[in-house]
């Protein structure tokens, strides 16, 4: 046994009575486990990141059949380009986006849409970010029905409670990745196996300081 199979076999599990694996990835709500794993350095802003380049190759430990990745991102047309104040958040969501597809990801975007928020009043009170990929994931889930046998999500969002339900009435497993404060009880009831994403932080960890600094404006 080699050490990516004893790295597999101790954080994941043996590949071997689970089929055609395919991995869908939810980055939207792993990116959060950063400040799980990490509360003091990202305290005030994320300083430490998810690596995606070593999810990837941890997805592939368990050498699926395909992989996803599922991230939004900021439009580019709210400042003029070579602007001083530049759309940075476009260019990290477009970094991290172009960062999973060299990767290896089959990748599944679309722009982030910002919802105004108002108060009793109707004093206009700012605009939250608003994201989610729950109709994508299905639509791959049940396009692609014939070609997989288990199903291993990175997400603990009840929202994918019933998909994943009717999937495993359908004989599909299910394995489902997520810190424990995130796991929704949905999803504990219908997964097969649960796996703690607090056990593989340090594998990981992407120090924005440390490495090597992405195209100017990005991080991660």
């Amino acid at each position: 046994m080699n050490l990516d199979e004893l790295k597999r076999n101790y954080y994941l599990f043996d590949p071997v009575s689970f089929g055609r694996i395919f991995v869908f990835v939810d980055f939207g709500n792993v990116r959060p486990w950063a400040k799980e794993f990490w509360p003091e350095e990202n305290k005030y802003r994320i300083c430490i990141e998810i690596d995606i380049k070593k999810l990837a190759e941890f997805c592939d430990l368990v050498r699926p059949a395909e992989k996803f990745f599922y991230y939004g991102f900021f439009s580019d047309d709210a400042v003029p380009p070579g602007s001083r104040n530049e759309n940075v958040r476009h260019k990290n969501s477009i970094y991290r986006i172009d960062k999973a597809r060299k990767s290896g990801f089959s990748v599944r975007s679309k722009e982030i849409k910002m919802i105004p928020h108002y108060d009793e009043d109707g004093k206009f009170l700012g605009k939250t970010p608003k994201c989610n990929f729950d109709v994508e994931i299905a639509l791959d889930a049940m396009r692609k029905f014939e070609q997989y046998d288990t199903v291993m999500l990175f997400s603990g969002d009840s929202d994918f409670g019933k998909l994943l339900g009717y999937l495993k009435s359908k004989g599909k497993k299910i394995i489902v990745v997520s810190t424990r404060t995130r796991m929704s009880v949905e999803l504990e009831r219908v997964a097969d196996k649960f796996i703690p994403a607090e056990t593989m932080k340090d594998l990981l960890r992407y120090d924005i300081k440390t490495n090597t600094p992405p195209p100017k404006g990005a991080e991660v």
